[in-house]
């Protein structure tokens, strides 16, 4: 809030925002973003409707001019995380193949990317896969 308890604009919260980041050292921005991803995993983890399981498979992802292959790091019924650093942005659409440990044939799953980070995204996929 400003002096005159006024709300900030998106421009003078970046502004600020900025203006605090310049003023710390590289540990305590290291720190800041850790603290900051966590906050944001824990903002995920309520959004979820079904649990995650951590694993990792090896997934192969296509869309409009993307294609990467990395690991998925968890995964539930409706969505999955892939630790990668191809550039993808929210909202593109992905489809996802890989094998369940467990799986003789591979599972394709179309969906879109609802988050990027810079460990990887996270896909929610346009349909439940219930073997999940």
């Amino acid at each position: 809030m400003t002096n005159d308890d006024k709300p900030l604009g998106t421009d003078e919260v970046e502004a600020r925002l900025s203006e605090l980041l310049s003023d710390m050292s590289e540990a305590e921005k290291r720190d800041f973003l850790e603290k900051l991803e966590e906050w944001q995993a824990c903002k995920q983890k309520e959004k979820r409707k079904y649990p995650r399981k951590r694993i990792s498979i090896y997934a192969v992802c296509s869309g409009y001019n993307s294609y990467f292959r990395d690991y998925i790091q968890n995964i539930g019924p409706d969505s999955v995380f892939i630790e990668t650093q191809s550039p993808l942005f929210v909202n593109q659409e992905l489809t996802t193949t890989f094998f369940l440990p467990a799986s003789k044939a591979p599972i394709k799953a179309k969906g879109k990317v609802i988050r990027t980070d810079s460990k990887g995204i996270a896909i929610e996929f346009d349909e439940i896969i219930p073997d999940i």
